[in-house]
């Protein structure tokens, strides 16, 4: 199973995006960002679209629920 996910805000400053696939992809699972937009300032809003893919219903669960703590919402 599949699904694609956005997460918007200062994600490229903080890390948030870095440590978010970084713990996805600790649980065995694939995670990866197939589209990311950088704000021009410091101010600016960036966003990341990312898959997450495994056959594993309670992984999927697990990352969902890590992917939605850091705000990331379904795309």
């Amino acid at each position: 199973m599949q699904k694609t996910l956005k997460l918007r805000g200062h994600i490229i400053d903080s890390l948030v995006l870095s440590k978010l696939l970084d713990q996805i992809n600790a649980l065995g699972i694939e995670c990866y960002a197939t589209k990311v937009e950088v704000g021009r300032k410091r101010e600016d809003i960036s966003s990341a679209d990312f898959v997450i893919e495994t056959d594993d219903e309670a992984k999927m669960k697990e990352a969902l629920e890590l992917a939605t703590k850091q705000g990331a919402t379904e795309n």
